[in-house]
Parts: structure tokens; C-alpha cells; sequence
């Protein structure tokens, strides 16, 4: 469900809140959020509802460790294909949707089409990726490959200061 701006100019500071609270910590249970946010445990239990049915709340997810997944590379591709046309980027999109390793799919403005984010167990699995799945695309014109050396910020929380 689409949130409008209508509704997110009704959140007010214990929704926004609540909001950080959970981006930092799904698996908060209702009585330490309602600690955290000062507000009783159904009045908390009554907003999160709020905020689920009004889209602001997506979904809530956890996030795993590469390392101890062996999931070693972690790339940045630029994407431009060769046509624009509706059925072309239609073809992409679902031949992307069908790779896991692609974590990330950004439509993009300037002289590239799509920033994708892989992430793969090493570099033999990244190259057979390019090589076998993705490159052999008659969508794609150019690739720019870039595997990411560290990470210094990653996060899924949103900004809630600006509402």
C-alpha cells in the first residue's frame, strides 16, 4: 500500500519513534518498545498497526552476516542498455529478477541505466554471474564492474529527522 504525504505529515514524534526503534531492531518485543517510545503496550501494538495498514511499514526483514555465509564479493555494476524501449528494459528487469546474487537494482539517471549491487561466495561465482547470466543480455550495451574492497556505512534505516 502507498503511503501518501498526507499521512506521513500525521506522524508525530512517538511514531517517529516507534519508527526508529523498530528500523534498529525488528524483533523488539511490545513491552520494551513501548519502554523505549513512552507509551502503554496497546497504544504502541494500535500504531504499528497504523503504520503497517498505511504502507509506511513495508515489511520487516532480518539481516544476515556475509562473512559467515561465505559470501565474500560484494560489486557495484553500472548498467546502460543498448535500447530504451519499454519492452527492452521489461526484458532486463525480468531476467534481473531472476538472479539472487543481484541484491539491488536502481533505475538511475546521467549516462548509465541501472546500478546493481551482487553479491556473490568469491570472485570464480562473480565471473561466471557476468559472464553466463548476465553479460550474454541483448539488452545490455556496457557493464562497468566495481567489487567493493570495505564498507564503512550500510544500513536499511531511513532519515526520520525531516518529517
Amino acid at each position: 500500500m502507498q503511503t501518501s504525504s498526507s499521512e506521513t505529515r500525521r506522524l508525530d514524534a512517538h511514531d517517529r519513534r516507534i519508527l526508529q526503534e523498530i528500523q534498529t531492531d525488528s524483533t523488539i518485543g511490545p513491552a520494551e518498545l513501548s519502554n523505549r517510545v513512552h507509551l502503554s503496550i496497546s497504544q504502541c501494538s494500535r500504531r504499528l498497526q497504523r503504520l503497517r495498514d498505511a504502507g509506511v511499514i513495508d515489511r520487516s526483514v532480518t539481516v544476515l552476516d556475509r562473512k559467515p555465509l561465505n559470501l565474500g564479493i560484494t560489486a557495484i555494476l553500472l548498467i546502460k542498455l543498448g535500447n530504451h524501449s519499454p519492452e527492452n528494459e521489461q526484458k532486463f528487469l525480468r531476467r534481473i529478477e531472476d538472479m539472487p546474487e543481484i541484491t539491488a537494482c536502481h533505475y538511475v539517471t546521467g549516462d548509465l541505466d541501472f546500478i546493481l549491487q551482487v553479491t556473490t561466495r568469491d570472485l570464480e561465482s562473480y565471473d561466471l554471474l557476468l559472464r553466463q547470466r548476465l553479460l550474454p543480455s541483448a539488452q545490455i550495451s556496457e557493464c562497468r564492474s566495481n567489487i567493493v574492497l570495505r564498507t564503512h556505512k550500510e544500513t536499511t534505516a531511513l532519515p526520520l529527522d525531516f518529517l
